[in-house]
């Protein structure tokens, strides 16, 4: 073998030219039928894969990773034809489209079918309805004309069942088989006589680069490359061929089987609709009968419903009516008995009983009227609402509740100047070493409470001022001499010390930054103040305190005119309760009734115990109309 060539080593057919070559002269060859690589000239050899090796597991692994490369389209694509690769991935993608199509066709068909066989049993559904009303002459009529249309329907489906399985299932099902499938089977052969190619030709280069040729080896491996090199191509043209009539063909092909299915599905729903055409004067008769029935029922319910209605709302605006009565009473017996029953949770069943008598607009009678009470049945003037009457109690939740933002819009300023610097206010010797300049600067902070204090008359809660008229009023009556005094102790002393010495307590500010030092600075301002409410200076009780008399002094006059504006009648005396009636409806009545249940023993001893028997009766007999309480 004087001269042997190697031609086409690559696999695609579109670029595939002869580059690997093998020559040799006569006289280099070897008494045992080998060439020695050294004598040979230039070869000029493609670089071997490196997924294959010699022997049989170098080509089975070979095969191996050809197979995958080509399972991951990547020597497809590059060495293949691009509009091969193209068709393929569209002739993978319409065999799984016919496969669904073809499976939800005939689901379609399964359904159509099991509505035909309830046809029959529901025919007989119908007619026993129709047997039910013997006496409605038009209800008899209409399921017997949906019977007859169903029928009527049933009969047209299997019509279409048979049309869909032989113009669009067996047609869609015969180039699925006879056309995608082939062209699969095509492509899968090309791939197998690729994955041979590759072998023979990745073998073959191994024995040219060997460096002993063996001649008969390098004969053997160039006939079997030869051998698949055009198998390969044949099937290449071949897969290429059916690939792309199968993308050619189906485009026409499933045009034809859409324009049977559209013909069948039109004749379908075309014959429905002239049954349904030649229903529609029975059905307009039918659909005026029914909506002249269906108005009179309509009216009847309403009717009923309103009625009840009416007697729901009014049942349930009144239920918790006799007990808001009970609560409203003049002498808040039971409020009282209530309240010393509450324990520990006084504070907040209070807060839900001044809550409830807002919303009925009694908070202010019953104050009123505890004011009166307290007035007339004091002695002097110097104990006047120092003691803790229940009347007392709801006044001073009334203005807790009310208050609470004027408090804080009025003191919050002065206070965080105190918190942010507490340092400067203090006047007892025993507790600072350092009093020097602290009169000074306790006496500009207490001024600027009262300078706060006095500016803020228009945005006091309209409750406040009626309560100070009222209660200037009564005082004025037996004790004169204490008009401004009174007041002075309901404002100042119920009101704005008790958030001086406790902002934190009244929501003006964090307890986390109040310090000891702050806290005893608000409590020598509460302190000053109070005492210029009182009218009265400092004395031998807190002799360090006595420095503040001149300031006490310099305010009491000004004080005095601005407890008379604050008491004067307000314009408007209609305030925005701090509930409605619906909320209190649905919040605090509720718990209170379940307390009065939980507690209804000792409310009951305490009444008797304050001979107040009669109201025992009144609860019980309101609670009992209550019923049980609601989970």
């Amino acid at each position: 073998m004087s001269g042997l060539s190697v031609s086409g080593s690559g696999p695609a057919p579109t670029n595939t030219s002869p580059n690997t070559t093998l020559s040799s002269s006569p006289g280099t060859a070897h008494s045992s039928g080998t060439l020695s690589r050294k004598s040979m000239s230039p070869y000029k050899v493609q670089a071997a894969p490196k997924n294959v090796e010699w022997g049989l597991l170098g080509r089975t692994v070979g095969v191996a990773k050809t197979s995958v490369l080509q399972k991951m389209g990547k020597q497809e694509t590059t060495q293949a034809d691009p509009q091969l690769v193209i068709d393929n991935v569209k002739v993978k993608v319409l065999k799984v489209l016919y496969e669904e199509t073809i499976r939800l066709s005939k689901k379609m068909v399964n359904k159509s079918q099991k509505y035909n066989n309830s046809v029959p049993p529901l025919k007989e559904a119908y007619q026993e309805i129709a047997n039910y009303y013997t006496t409605e002459q038009f209800t008899g009529k209409a399921i017997e004309a949906i019977s007859n249309l169903h029928v009527e329907i049933s009969s047209l489906r299997e019509k279409q069942q048979t049309s869909i399985n032989n113009r669009f299932i067996l047609p869609a099902e015969t180039f699925q088989t006879g056309t995608i499938n082939v062209a699969r089977e095509a492509k899968d052969r090309f791939r197998k006589s690729r994955l041979e190619y590759d072998s023979a030709l990745n073998k073959l280069k191994i024995v040219q680069q060997a460096n002993n040729i063996d001649l008969k080896q390098l004969y053997i491996c160039q006939s079997h490359y030869a051998k698949y090199r055009l198998r390969y191509l044949h099937r290449q043209y071949e897969a290429q061929t059916k690939l792309s009539d199968t993308v050619q063909r189906h485009g026409f092909e499933f045009l034809v089987q859409s324009i049977n299915l559209l013909a069948t599905l039109h004749d379908l729903y075309s014959n429905v609709c002239t049954l349904l055409n030649n229903n529609e004067p029975f059905i307009n008769e039918m659909r005026e009968y029914s909506a002249n029935q269906k108005r009179i029922f309509a009216e009847q319910k309403q009717d009923n419903q309103l009625r009840l209605y009416e007697i729901s709302r009014e049942k349930e605006d009144t239920k918790y009516n006799e007990l808001v009565e009970i609560f409203s009473s003049p002498d808040l017996a039971v409020v009282n008995a209530i309240c010393l029953s509450a324990g520990s949770e006084q504070d907040i069943i209070l807060e839900d009983l001044v809550r409830i008598l807002d919303a009925h607009k009694q908070t202010l009678p019953i104050i009123k009227l505890g004011i009166s009470k307290e007035v007339s049945s004091t002695s002097s003037a110097a104990t006047l609402f120092r003691g803790n009457s229940t009347a007392t109690k709801l006044m001073t939740a009334f203005t807790r509740m009310t208050g609470r933002p004027y408090l804080i819009s009025t003191l919050k300023p002065i206070i965080d100047k105190i918190v942010k610097d507490p340092s400067g206010y203090e006047l007892d010797p025993e507790k600072t070493s350092d009093t020097s300049g602290n009169v000074e600067r306790l006496t500009q902070i207490c001024q600027d409470f009262l300078d706060a204090i006095y500016s803020s008359i228009s945005n006091c809660p309209l409750p406040f001022r009626e309560m100070a008229n009222h209660l200037q009023k009564e005082v004025v009556k037996v004790f004169p001499e204490s008009k401004h005094t009174s007041v002075g102790g309901f404002f100042f002393l119920r009101f704005f010390c008790p958030c001086i010495l406790s902002p934190d307590a009244n929501g003006v500010t964090d307890s986390a930054s109040l310090t000891m030092e702050a806290r005893r600075a608000l409590i020598l301002v509460s302190k000053t103040l109070q005492n210029v409410a009182n009218g009265i200076v400092f004395g031998t009780k807190e002799t360090y305190m006595k420095d503040m008399n001149s300031f006490v002094e310099k305010n009491i006059d000004t004080c005095k005119e601005f407890l008379d504006k604050i008491a004067e009648m307000p314009q408007a005396t209609d305030y925005q309760p701090l509930s409605s009636i619906a909320e209190v409806k649905s919040n605090q009545l509720p718990s209170i009734h379940k307390l009065l249940i939980k507690n209804l023993e000792k409310i009951f001893k305490t009444l008797t115990q304050y001979n107040q028997q009669s109201c025992t009766f009144q609860l019980v007999s309101a609670l009992g109309k209550l019923g049980d309480v609601e989970p």
